[in-house]
């Protein structure tokens, strides 16, 4: 069942939940490389804010598919600890002679709004969204196998890889608070981590995982799904 493996996608999207009657630390003082959620907050855009990768925050709080992160609760990010070493003077004479080269800053990510989505490919609509259909929270686009599959905006690929029942999987994050999802394909041609522009080619469709050529294609709006159509351009 397509609900059932998209706990990904449900990973980069759910927002957090707005109690927080379970969450550790709802008000207490906050040490070095920990963050407290706040409504709206995904695991991924946590992670983006505090420079680090939603895996590892993942890890270091222990957490488990489908991720779920609530409002107060106070995630360690990293960096809570630091190592104070002495340095004689003469290890500071030979390093001020050395040149340090300071890593390049990582690309913003680009600002995203709700205009100005793009169609990931053209082809006959075979399945439409429903907000009460759990197998329903993205359209359904036939396709021919190999066809280019497009960036619907400007984004970060937060993931690119198998996953069982759904193919080749692709998740763009746009901004903080939104997602698309892009699922039985052929081939990815993009990777992790890599920043895509709008009308980018990221894929090529196929039948990899369902019964036919197919893509499958989900938006999330802080976590919620939303139907595409609402944001794509009419034709």
């Amino acid at each position: 069942m397509l609900v059932r493996l998209l706990l990904i996608a449900l990973l980069l999207a759910v927002s957090a939940c707005s109690s927080n009657s379970s969450s550790p630390g709802g008000t207490g003082p906050l040490k070095a490389g920990e963050y407290r959620v706040k409504r709206g907050d995904t695991l991924y855009s946590i992670a983006s804010r505090n420079g680090t990768n939603w895996k590892e925050v993942a890890r270091l709080n222990g957490l488990k598919a489908p991720y779920t992160v609530e409002v107060g609760q106070v995630l360690r990010v990293g960096g809570a600890t630091r190592t104070t070493r002495v340095v004689s003077s003469k290890s500071r004479s030979t390093a001020s002679k050395s040149k340090v080269k300071a890593a390049p800053p990582a690309p913003p990510m680009p600002k995203v709004t709700l205009q100005g989505w793009s169609w990931p490919l053209r082809g006959v609509l075979i399945g439409r969204f429903s907000p009460t259909g759990k197998l329903n929270q993205g359209i359904r686009i036939a396709t021919t196998q190999g066809q280019p599959i497009h960036a619907t905006l400007g984004g970060k690929v937060a993931f690119a890889g198998y996953m069982r029942g759904y193919g080749n999987l692709m998740i763009l994050q746009h901004g903080p608070s939104y997602t698309s999802t892009y699922a039985y394909n052929s081939r990815l041609v993009v990777k992790e981590g890599q920043m895509v522009i709008k009308g980018q080619k990221i894929a090529e469709a196929g039948s990899q995982d369902t019964d036919r050529a197919q893509l499958y294609f989900e938006i999330r709006a802080n976590g919620v799904p939303v139907d595409p159509l609402r944001l794509l351009p009419p034709g």
